[in-house]
């Protein structure tokens, strides 16, 4: 099995504010969600997020109600457990994730900082279009260049000897291709992909294209 490494992101936005007073809003601070285990997690292992408290040094214990949430669904309803447990972590767990505290009997709700995960880009994989071998100049060439896993958005950078030439960001993932004709000065030789996201950078082998009567 591949073990892909997690990246963990977190960012904070402003609490939730509610018109029932500010004596009871100082009871607790939002809470904050973090990650078990903290180090970066692997894919096909078991993940768990924890809804952590602060209560007000002056104010007396209370209990609380937790609940968990992914990009707007509710991933567990109210309830004493402060936990949410994910099995098998893979890449359909990348995501934004929160969680909401609220005291038992109480109506002040707070909502932590997102906290984000997100999954490396797989091995990208290079097809050129029509085959690379004796090409003859004025062909048009397409390099299609694809990670079929990784959270996006995800940078896509084309190479001819390891110089650059050209790049396409792809904000929801997938594949993208980079088009060029064949000129006798420049074309023949190595070609290469890199696909890179905010946690992995991968390339590909070389593809060679090599021209048929050449000058």
């Amino acid at each position: 099995m591949l073990l892909a490494t997690f990246l963990l992101l977190i960012t904070f936005e402003r609490e939730q504010k509610w018109p029932w007073g500010e004596r009871q809003e100082e009871l607790f601070l939002p809470p904050m969600l973090s990650v078990v285990p903290s180090s970066k997690p692997c894919e096909g292992s078991p993940l768990t997020l924890r809804c952590q408290m602060k209560l007000h040094p002056q104010k007396p214990a209370s209990r609380f109600l937790f609940s968990f949430h992914k990009e707007g669904h509710a991933l567990q309803d109210r309830g004493l457990h402060p936990g949410f447990s994910i099995s098998v972590a893979g890449e359909g767990d990348s995501g934004l994730y929160w969680c909401e505290a609220v005291p038992e009997g109480g109506r002040v709700q707070k909502q932590s900082p997102q906290l984000e995960i997100r999954s490396p880009v797989s091995h990208p994989l290079l097809i050129v279009s029509p085959r690379p071998t004796r090409l003859a100049v004025g062909n048009i060439v397409e390099l299609l260049c694809e990670a079929q896993r990784g959270s996006p958005p995800i940078l896509y950078s084309f190479y001819l000897k390891e110089k650059i030439l050209g790049n396409c960001l792809v904000p929801h993932g997938g594949a993208t291709s980079f088009l060029f004709l064949v000129t006798p000065e420049q074309d023949a030789g190595n070609y290469s992909c890199e696909a890179e996201n905010r946690v992995s950078r991968e390339k590909t082998q070389h593809e060679t294209l090599s021209l048929n009567d050449r000058p």
